[in-house]
């Protein structure tokens, strides 16, 4: 799925509408949405690689879709919320399957990483969390491109 950022918000409570850049967002960029994340009152949050190169969670009104292409690698996972401030107890994700999959808490343990993920592809040795965060961000990279390719081609 691609997005091209058309707003940049402030977090919640008190939303309140940001300039045309900040280190995490640009106004009319496109970004590719390696997850996405349904919450109380339906919000839904794209996660994507910000320009800081930070795994972040943004909701997705903040976007316009420009592609609706599901990577293959996708599946959908229910699982109970930790945090105690939100109106739900449970959250559904769409997201890889190896992500879900994981004896630990994927989510938790990739944003516990400090500095732009991508500054760690050459770690070595490279962690468990790590190496699974860039095979399945390559893979959706990849597919999206390839998707966004036929489209053009079918023009």
């Amino acid at each position: 799925m691609r997005v091209k950022c058309k707003k940049i918000f402030t977090n919640r409570p008190n939303r309140k509408e940001r300039g045309n850049k900040t280190e995490h967002l640009e106004i009319d960029k496109e970004y590719i949405v390696l997850s996405t994340i349904m919450v109380s009152d339906s919000i839904l949050y794209l996660q994507l690689e910000s320009d800081a190169g930070d795994l972040i969670m943004f909701e997705a009104d903040q976007f316009d879709i420009l592609t609706t292409y599901i990577p293959s690698n996708w599946g959908v996972l229910i699982k109970p919320l930790a945090q105690e401030n939100l109106n739900t107890t449970y959250y559904l994700a769409l997201s890889p399957n190896n992500w879900n999959n994981t004896t630990y808490d994927f989510l938790d343990e990739i944003l516990d990483i400090s500095g732009p993920l991508e500054s760690h592809r050459d770690d070595y040795p490279i962690s468990e969390v790590m190496k699974l965060y860039f095979q399945e961000k390559d893979l959706i990279y990849r597919e999206e491109e390839e998707y966004s390719l036929k489209q053009l081609q079918q023009k």
